[in-house]
């Protein structure tokens, strides 16, 4: 249910997105750039691809924990079910989300959605795609209490649609809802390189996580998007493996063995002395942070459409024929998938 819904919402996406770009030109906001909006969905068009066969599994999973281990068992036919589980599954994603900033193997699962230096609402398709994996033994908790798998699902995909539309600079701030909701304002906070903004406002659909745990911050000065180790290229498919790299390499030039194991569970950021030592790396300055800016011509950025609309085109099949195809015609849907989004980053590394 949920891949097909997925499939039939991408025209509404692209729609929205034509939109917000038409919008944004008219009142003379340079909010959206080429390359990068399409890069930006094609880290998303990967993590689906990836999760239709990850969430298989999961999901199955979720359902025998529920069924066989569950203290409790609830009524999907009732709304208490329904407003319990929309609180509690808010409250599992603060956490899941917040942890996904502060640990570093859990940061390289979520940096892609951070990494785009611009914000609209090609940023929201801009998914991890270790992310939600990584976030499913915390959901096992709702299935441990007894969320029934049909509520979840949907409770989950109504939650990721929610937070589509806040990824947009056209909309300021909204009063009466601001600090209770997640809003454009509160989530441009989010993803914030900017001190003040720094792990902030982790909640998905409400913000009293943040206010009770002391997380929220209002936007307050300009706010400038990315992440402070930059990933300046356009492959939607590094993207996914920039941050554990640096782990990695991190960890093999530490000279400690306790630190190359350590590192993947210390504070986002943290590394061994002798990285810092071997692999110099300054501090991150805002005054010195540069937009990173690749030059396309006409011809570089057809090409690319064509590579991305090819990977659109195969990763939709492979939605709307989930159930209904084989696994070896998944498997070589998902293929054609990865080699278009890395063709379609071949054409758009080019000097800046």
């Amino acid at each position: 249910m949920q891949n097909a819904l997925l499939a039939y919402a991408t025209p509404i996406f692209f729609a929205l997105i034509f939109a917000e770009a038409w919008w944004a030109r008219r009142k003379g906001k340079d909010f959206f750039e080429f390359s990068d909006s399409l890069t930006s969905i094609g880290c998303g068009v990967f993590t689906v691809t990836l999760e239709l066969f990850a969430k298989a599994f999961l999901l199955g999973l979720f359902i025998v924990v529920e069924q066989r281990f569950a203290m409790w068992h609830w009524s999907v036919d009732s709304w208490v079910t329904w407003l319990v589980f929309f609180i509690l599954l808010d409250f599992v994603y603060y956490w899941a989300h917040r942890w996904s900033h502060e640990i570093n193997f859990l940061w390289g699962g979520h940096v892609p959605h951070h990494q785009s230096e611009h914000y609209n609402l090609t940023t929201a398709l801009r998914q991890g795609a270790w992310q939600d994996i990584s976030h499913w033994p915390l959901y096992l908790i709702l299935a441990l209490v007894g969320c029934p798998a049909s509520v979840f699902i949907i409770l989950l995909t109504v939650s990721k649609l929610y937070q589509f539309w806040i990824h947009t600079r056209l909309i300021d701030k909204i009063p009466l809802i601001e600090g209770i909701l997640n809003t454009p304002s509160a989530h441009r906070v989010h993803h914030g390189i900017n001190d003040p903004y720094i792990d902030r406002n982790h909640g998905g659909t409400l913000m009293i996580w943040d206010r009770i745990f002391g997380t929220y911050v209002k936007e307050d000065e300009p706010v400038v998007f990315g992440v402070r180790k930059a990933f300046r290229s356009r492959n939607p498919l590094t993207a996914h493996v920039d941050w554990l790299v640096t782990l990695w390499r991190d960890a093999a030039l530490s000279y400690r063995w306790q630190d190359r194991f350590t590192i993947w569970f210390h504070r986002t950021g943290w590394r061994p002395e002798g990285a810092k030592q071997r692999d110099f790396r300054p501090p991150f300055s805002l005054e010195e942070f540069r937009l990173y800016a690749p030059v396309l011509d006409t011809a570089h950025k057809r090409a690319g459409f064509v590579w991305f609309m090819l990977a659109i085109t195969a990763n939709t099949t492979m939605l709307l024929g989930f159930g209904h195809i084989g696994w070896g015609a998944q498997l070589l849907l998902a293929a054609l998938v990865i080699l278009t989004l890395w063709r379609m980053a071949v054409v758009f590394t080019v000097p800046e």
